[in-house]
């Protein structure tokens, strides 16, 4: 504990977990990582960067200096990086005789005592950090106070994109009268040892000892304890890149360890390391992706997952170990299918088949030898492959395409059970019935048709507005598109009107289920289906072979009329009849959809005419709100 001359710091819980992080992520001796530390008590931050010092040695470096060089900022020309480059011409022998984690950098919170030029030529300086990183062989740590970090963010991009991680410090800021210098100690509570902490000092004390076998296997561990804390939920940025750093240093260790254990072949993890590293990046991809916008950069880690695919694939001997291989290509094509999202999509759609493909060609499903993950693997992949051919069909040669995605739909049907998986079973009906759709729309037929409607349904007994109320307002969506568009394969009004009553129904009950959800779930745009269901009883209303009394038609029109004002709500419109799942709408779509829903209007208004003259037409106009009258008046 301090004595008479140093004052005493004691560490909250969350500050001692702040500290021991960054304890750990330097244990690691990583090159080119960047950290940044905020702390506005100075004596607290004098202290904690001198324990840093010191509990980075190792036991036989208690004789010399700490391998974290502390440096101080020049304040006449605050450039850390000459700062580093400085020292290390100054040092060289203390370089070449031991093992340099990295620098700590003190004194930037004086800078807010300098005039507005130091301050603005520091920041100019850490952007610059891309002509220094190569040269940057350590860590760098930089101590900042909080009023530098909204500086360095907004003024600094170069060097807080770079960034490994952030750790700050909860404190009150340094009293005037406390000496700044004074050091002291942790609580002394007892604390259970930290198995992480436990697990980077074994690495230290390995790689002391050049033992190059053992220390693969515990660089391995560490990057699977940080992908686990990123699958229960702790998805930091810092555990994503220090597991990532973690797979790579083991599998830099490798190739020695190969020659002398396995006489040139791969040890026997290799290919799972490859596939974890793989599978962090994919991850960490996903974790950056902001909805529909993706930057180049983010794109690298998604390339960067394909990439460590393909080595573990290179590695792995199918007919030996045919579960890794079925395991590495289903990653495979999962990573393709999501880069086809964001370029090259016919490109990265046939790869993503291919793997799939693949996967199943050692997945074979015989009588006398399967067992229930063989089965979900089967169909889970078959359900994708679906997909893809479906996406696929959207680019090129639709009908083969789309032929394709209903064939590996009605196989992995084979599999699934409604008893067991009810939910995964309605979402492969309704994958079914939209491909059926989408195929009717390239060879017009009624059976095709039907049997969309059928998987329709089969989907809905499943899909119920409790067990599943977004997905079942979308599957009442898309049974009503199929009625609309098979009454309108046949001629006989009676059996027209029957089939457009059946897509009122199922429109309504999609709406209906709509209205209890926020617009943000919704995977269809229910002002689209408010148009629908003004068009389809516009039809019912003006089919003169209809035997309809005039009052009627004038009700259906009515309806017409006030489904097509609720579709203009906003301007927001997609009137197109597509079971599909409904994005973003660009400003020329916006206008677009606007006059589609505006020539739905007066279509109605000339049917109020046409039953019942100006009276009909003026009883139509007081409907119309007036930001849309003068439109409207306009053409009529």
């Amino acid at each position: 504990m301090g004595t008479s001359n140093h004052s005493s710091v004691i560490l909250s819980e969350t500050n001692q977990r702040t500290y021991h992080r960054l304890q750990q992520a330097l244990r690691l001796q990583l090159r080119h990582q960047i950290f940044i530390a905020v702390c506005d008590n100075i004596n607290l931050r004098n202290y904690l960067a001198q324990q840093l010092e010191t509990d980075l040695l190792s036991p036989n470096q208690s004789k010399i200096s700490s391998p974290l060089i502390r440096l101080k900022l020049d304040l006449s020309d605050p450039n850390p990086f000459e700062a580093i480059a400085r020292w290390s011409a100054q040092n060289p022998s203390n370089l070449e005789h031991q093992p340099i984690i990295g620098f700590q950098i003190l004194g930037v919170e004086h800078l807010t005592r300098q005039p507005p030029a130091i301050q603005w030529s520091f920041l100019r300086y850490l952007r610059t950090l891309e002509q220094y990183l190569e040269q940057l062989e350590f860590s760098l740590l930089l101590w900042i106070s909080s009023p530098w970090l909204c500086c360095i963010e907004q003024s600094a991009p170069e060097f807080w994109n770079r960034r490994t991680g952030v750790f700050e410090w909860i404190s009150d800021p340094t009293p005037s009268d406390v000496d700044a210098s004074s050091v002291s100690e942790f609580s002394t509570e007892e604390k259970t040892p930290d198995p992480l902490k436990q697990l980077l000092d074994q690495i230290q004390s390995l790689q002391e000892q050049s033992a190059s076998f053992s220390l693969r296997q515990a660089y391995q561990q560490l990057g699977t304890i940080y992908r686990d804390r990123i699958i229960a939920g702790d998805k930091t940025e810092l555990n994503y890149t220090l597991g990532i750093q973690a797979y790579e240093k083991a599998l830099e260790i490798i190739p020695e360890t190969s020659f002398q254990l396995n006489h040139g072949s791969e040890p026997d993890n290799f290919i799972e390391i490859w596939n974890d590293l793989g599978t962090l990046y994919w991850m960490r991809f996903h974790q950056q992706i902001p909805e529909k916008n993706v930057s180049a950069n983010v794109l690298v880690d998604l390339e960067q997952s394909l990439i460590c695919y393909q080595n573990a694939l290179m590695k792995t001997d199918p007919e030996i170990e045919p579960d890794l291989y079925i395991k590495i290509q289903k990653n495979l094509g999962i990573a393709y299918s999501n880069l086809a999202t964001w370029q090259d999509t016919t490109q990265n759609l046939e790869q993503s088949i291919i793997a799939y493909t693949e996967a199943l060609s050692y997945l074979k499903l015989t009588a006398d030898q399967v067992n229930s993950v063989q089965i979900e693997d089967y169909a889970t992949i078959q359900n994708n492959l679906g997909t893809l051919y479906w996406k696929l069909a959207q680019q090129s040669q639709p009908i083969p395409h789309l032929k394709a995605a209903i064939t590996a739909y009605t196989e992995a049907m084979k599999f699934y059970t409604p008893q067991q998986d009810p939910l995964n079973y309605g979402l492969l009906q309704t994958n079914l019935g939209t491909a059926y759709w989408t195929l009717s729309q390239h060879q017009p037929s009624a059976k095709l048709l039907l049997q969309a409607i059928q998987a329709y349904h089969q989907a809905l007994t499943y899909r119920t507005p409790e067990s599943a109320p977004i997905a079942c307002a979308a599957t009442y969506n898309n049974l009503g598109i199929a009625y609309w568009h098979l009454a309108n394969h046949y001629q006989k009004s009676e059996i027209r009107a029957r089939l457009l009553k059946r897509a009122i129904v199922a429109y309504s009950k999609a709406l209906s289920i709509a209205r209890c959800l926020s617009p943000t779930q919704l995977t269809f745009d229910p002002l689209a289906t408010h148009n629908n269901l003004g068009l389809t009883h516009y039809q019912l209303a003006t089919d003169s072979n209809l035997p309809l009394l005039q009052a009627t038609r004038i009700s259906l029109l009515k309806t017409a009329l006030k489904h097509h004002l609720q579709a203009d709500i906003n301007g927001l419109t997609q009137p197109e009849t597509k079971p599909l799942t409904i994005g973003a709408i660009s400003d020329s779509k916006l206008a677009e959809h606007h006059q589609t829903t505006l020539s739905y209007l007066l279509k109605t208004i000339r049917a109020f005419y046409n039953e019942s003259g100006l009276q009909g037409q003026n009883l139509a106009l007081s409907q119309i709100p007036g930001h849309l009258l003068p439109e409207i008046l306009r053409v009529l």
